[in-house]
């Protein structure tokens, strides 16, 4: 009889001890459950925040700061393009819409001495479907045809920096256009970024970059002949109202954030819309 209660009573405290360990998993399971809801919650909390810089509504054909936007649009699409990596959801950068826009402006792109600056055919040969299956092709039977359509896109990026030039915009409409494109990659990163910078969209993410990297090429090279012109001149460098935000906005780290987001973009577009507005249109009248 002792023996049987014995028993009895160590079954009682298997099945309690088995109990007390599946209640012990299942609130620990849920414990890792919550703390991975909430830190991805927290990680994919995007920046929130008002939308800031210029707002290009001008003619291309007219408007100096229009005619560059498109410019910014066109080199950032062949950026694009032209770069190593490349994500499997990516699409043609080289849009209807964008092809459209340049086509508008095609007719103005000429020289000083009228020579003829046009990015196409070579634009359009670029920016086919069948070359941007091709370049977004890594095996080894396509790689002659990838490095021939990576030295035309090289080829253009240099041919728009050469328009820019030769078209020799001034400061303030350098400094517009550049606003313009930051608000345009700003409005990308309010999805392909969060507050904390962690990338949860690539192709967002990658546009945004090459955006940011075109704006940068409206700008040249200026006489200072004056306090006021030399710090203008100096906002419009990569140092000037970027900072170090390039950089950051390139450098990954293992955890795949940058140490930016859209609320810094949408700051340095500002402090270009606030420069520009504040400048003559004429370089000539900047120390006046």
């Amino acid at each position: 009889m002792a023996a049987t209660q014995s028993k009895t009573i160590d079954m009682s405290r298997f099945w309690i001890t088995m109990f007390l360990g599946v209640l012990l998993l299942s609130n620990s399971q849920s414990a890792s459950s919550n703390t991975l809801n909430n830190s991805n919650a927290l990680t994919s909390q995007t920046w929130k925040g008002e939308s800031a810089g210029f707002v290009n509504q001008g003619d291309p054909t007219k408007d100096d700061v229009a005619f560059l936007v498109v410019l910014g649009h066109v080199q950032a699409a062949i950026r694009r393009a032209n770069h190593r990596d490349k994500e499997n959801s990516m699409k043609n950068p080289f849009t209807p819409q964008l092809m459209k826009e340049y086509a508008i402006i095609d007719p103005f792109v000429t020289g000083k001495s009228n020579t003829n600056l046009s990015l196409q055919p070579l634009l359009s040969e670029v920016a086919a479907p069948d070359s941007f299956l091709i370049i977004t092709d890594t095996t080894p039977s396509t790689r002659k045809q990838r490095n021939a359509i990576h030295t035309q896109l090289k080829n253009l990026i240099l041919r728009v920096d050469a328009i820019v030039i030769e078209r020799f915009p001034s400061t303030h409409s350098s400094a517009l256009a550049m606003s313009a494109l930051l608000r345009e990659a700003a409005e990308l990163l309010r999805q392909g970024l969060s507050m904390e910078g962690q990338i949860l969209n690539v192709s967002r993410y990658r546009d945004a970059l090459q955006l940011v990297e075109a704006s940068l090429s409206l700008n040249v090279n200026k006489a200072i002949l004056c306090d006021r012109s030399r710090e203008a001149v100096k906002q419009l460098k990569s140092r000037g109202p970027l900072g170090d935000l390039l950089d950051r906005l390139i450098i990954i780290s293992k955890s795949g954030a940058v140490n930016a987001n859209a609320g810094d973009v949408f700051d340095a577009a500002e402090k270009l819309r606030q420069l520009g507005a504040s400048l003559p249109n004429n370089d000539s009248e900047i120390c006046k």
